[in-house]
């Protein structure tokens, strides 16, 4: 007779597009019986996931549509009744291990004393908490039995503050890795000049960057950056997204570049166009944090460039290591900016022997099978890989 699969809750913000291929993987596990909860409303616009595909249909009665309650664009309260799911005693519980969520304090509270496993998924301590923040913070993951971070200095930093390190997993983060690999092989076909036909020169060195158009992405520092190197170093910049800042970037690179150097692509979720536009670029440049736009470059093979204050980067900013698949600068400094670009760009280099290294990191940890491994280890109650 099969032994029965643990139930496993995994509670999250929202349903996020980017993550419908590692959600997958984790509702066909074998070694646990995980059910979704998400609330429909969102504060930021993030594509979600259609549950109407093929791959996910068989799964419908795993997922949990819950009502989010934000206030100034902060998640405050999800409506997850627990007391109708203590009654089918799961093993484990999977908070966003946020503490301003008032309702994972609550669920928290009657998991424990019903002996349920409480994990916080997120980015665990940032490192420049202080205050009521902080004390708030490590309270909330201090009751929690294990944690789920992104990175090696998310564990660091947890660790650093009191937590046990058998009980802090590092999930690393993914795309659509799967679709992403098969690109990869079309990638020593591509014609650099047809592709990027929209500039006047597509065959010297193109920047990209691909991610929504924010304030947070300091986009505006590669304009800057590319206005001091026109003359000894020109580049064509590429940018592949929508976002609040479009306008504002328009109107900058308008009046510091030459028309014939800045291309405005729009957005695109289309993955061929993606690989198309992000394997023939020399550099991708994310000078604020960087994020998926770094596993996304990596995927097709393009090294990244950002700056190196990893407490205020995102967790996948890790994956860059410097001068091998990227290249780092200071912060918030357009001339350490500038060097860093003309550095990786006048650098003689094996663009093939690049292109493995961005793929090395994503192979090894950057995907949705490395990530339900480590979800299934936790589960299991081993010890973390890492």
């Amino acid at each position: 007779m099969s032994q029965k699969k643990p139930l496993v809750l995994f509670l999250n913000n929202i349903a996020p597009l980017y993550r419908q291929n590692v959600w997958t993987k984790y509702l066909e596990s074998e070694k646990m019986d995980l059910h979704f909860f998400f609330g429909k409303e969102s504060s930021t616009g993030i594509k979600t996931i259609n549950f109407n595909e093929k791959k996910l249909k068989p799964h419908t009665g795993k997922i949990n549509i819950l009502k989010n309650v934000y206030i100034k664009q902060y998640l405050v309260w999800q409506n997850f009744n627990i007391f109708n799911w203590i009654k089918k005693k799961p093993q484990t519980i999977i908070l966003l291990g946020e503490f301003n969520i008032l309702s994972n304090w609550i669920i928290t509270f009657f998991a424990k004393v019903n002996n349920i496993e409480v994990v916080s998924k997120g980015h665990g301590m940032y490192g420049n908490e202080k205050g009521l923040k902080l004390l708030a913070r490590k309270s909330f993951l201090k009751i929690c039995n294990k944690h789920i971070v992104y990175e090696k200095h998310g564990k660091s930093i947890l660790s650093k503050n009191g937590i046990d390190p058998d009980n802090i997993h590092i999930l690393f983060n993914s795309l659509d890795y799967e679709k992403q690999k098969k690109y990869r092989e079309l990638i020593p076909e591509l014609n650099k000049s047809k592709i990027l036909h929209f500039f006047d020169k597509p065959e010297i060195p193109t920047l990209i960057f691909i991610g929504r158009l924010t304030k947070v992405k300091k986009l505006e520092l590669i304009i800057e950056a590319i206005k001091l190197m026109q003359k000894n170093t020109p580049v064509n910049f590429l940018i592949v997204g929508d976002g609040n800042e479009k306008s504002n970037l328009e109107k900058l690179a308008s009046e510091s570049l030459n028309s014939n150097c800045y291309h405005f692509y729009g957005e695109s979720y289309d993955e061929a166009i993606n690989n198309n536009l992000i394997a023939v670029s020399d550099l991708c440049v994310s000078p604020g944090n960087v994020g998926l736009t770094a596993i996304h470059s990596l995927s097709y093979g393009t090294p990244v460039c950002t700056h190196s204050n990893l407490m205020e980067q995102m967790p996948e900013a890790e994956a860059i290591l410097d001068g091998v698949n990227g290249i780092l600068f200071e912060q918030n400094n357009v001339e350490s900016l500038k060097d860093a670009i003309t550095l990786w760009i006048n650098k003689t280099h094996n663009r093939q022997k690049v292109r493995e290294n961005c793929y090395k990191v994503i192979d090894e940890y950057y995907n949705p099978n490395y990530q339900k491994k480590v979800i299934e280890n936790l589960i299991e109650g081993n010890k973390p890989f890492i």
